[in-house]
């Protein structure tokens, strides 16, 4: 056999250099985008917001506070997440892809915590208004004798980064996150725990915890705000009332009192925590809730007027069929009387005929 020629090499194929992307003038637009909705006044009478505000002002240049704040309001954060201690965001700029930014805290150590915690416990103040939802003003008392600042004081103990690589650290894109950190911080004052480290919610667990098992003996005191030309009225004897008790008066019209939903959805049934019926399978937590809702919804101003008989009517026409099920615990069977022989074949034989 002669041998067989070599092959010529293959040719590589030939492929066009790609055109550099241009950058567009203007962001691209972003559907159902994370936006900034509240306004400037609304931000500043927040004193929580406001001091992050203050700390975005003193380390953003002025140009990329004006476009981090427009990014802000035309929602070109496409996702943010809240996480122990870092905010991650994906924020859409003039780029075909979003830039990814963090902002971050240091955080607390589990002994601060501790001590934080039993502080809070001890103040009967202070307690009450964590456990309805309430940031107190004056919360960095309790953060002080730890050696530690639960707001941050100066933008150095803030830590930025951006894929944009932008010379400044506090370019538009952290401007944008930052003042969306400021209006979760107006909805929900317990953000900052999150951004040192301790969700809102576990904080408030660990904190009913350490009420229940530090002694207070008696009632657990409940923060009850003061509403004025409501709580100045001395209500009198409720032996008195029983014919009239649930009638409205005309009074109820010239009572002023914002009908706006509270900040914590049912603070009252997330400081009672669960069912102590735990035996029960009856949802009575479940029940609870559904019940504030409905009055919720049906207390508002803007309500239709016969909502509350539309309600009525659902609940009295309803049948068993109709209604959610419940399970009942089961009734416990009669003991099975002993068979007797010949007594139980004559009733058979009678029933036959």
């Amino acid at each position: 056999m002669h041998p067989q020629p070599p092959r010529p090499p293959k040719r590589e194929a030939w492929h066009p250099n790609p055109r550099p992307r241009k950058e567009l003038l203007r962001p691209r637009k972003v559907r159902s985008g994370v936006k900034l909705t509240m306004s400037d006044e609304d931000l500043r009478g927040n004193w929580a917001a406001e001091r992050w505000i203050r700390l975005i002002e003193a380390a953003a240049p002025g140009e990329q506070m004006v476009e981090g704040v427009e990014y802000a309001r035309l929602g070109q954060t496409r996702s943010v997440e809240y996480e122990p201690a870092t905010v991650e965001a994906f924020v859409q700029g003039r780029s075909y892809t979003p830039y990814r930014t963090t902002v971050s805290l240091s955080r607390f150590g589990e002994d601060k915590w501790v001590q934080a915690i039993a502080s809070m416990a001890e103040e009967a103040v202070y307690a009450a208004k964590l456990l309805v939802g309430e940031l107190p003003s004056n919360i960095e008392d309790l953060f002080a004798p730890l050696g530690v600042k639960l707001f941050p004081a100066e933008p150095s103990e803030l830590k930025v980064t951006c894929s944009c690589r932008e010379e400044n650290d506090w370019c538009k894109h952290a401007v944008c996150v930052a003042h969306l950190i400021a209006q979760q911080l107006a909805n929900d004052p317990f953000t900052v725990f999150t951004l040192r480290g301790m969700p809102g919610r576990e904080l408030l667990e660990r904190l009913r915890q350490r009420r229940a098992v530090s002694g207070v003996s008696g009632e657990v005191p409940v923060y009850v705000p003061r509403v004025e030309g409501v709580s100045d009225i001395i209500a009198p004897d409720l032996d008195q009332q029983l014919e009239n008790f649930w009638q409205v008066g005309p009074d109820l019209a010239e009572i002023d009192t914002p009908m706006d939903p509270p900040e914590v959805d049912k603070p009252l049934l997330r400081r009672l925590g669960q069912s102590p019926f735990t035996e029960s399978r009856f949802p009575l937590v479940g029940l609870l809730a559904t019940c504030y809702d409905l009055i919720a919804e049906a207390a508002r101003p803007d309500a239709p007027a016969d909502l509350l008989d539309d309600m009525d009517a659902e609940g009295d026409g309803a049948t068993p069929e109709a209604e959610a099920p419940v399970e009942e615990p089961a009734a416990p069977r009669p003991a099975m009387k002993p068979k007797v022989k010949g007594v139980v074949g004559k009733g058979r034989a009678q029933r036959k005929k």
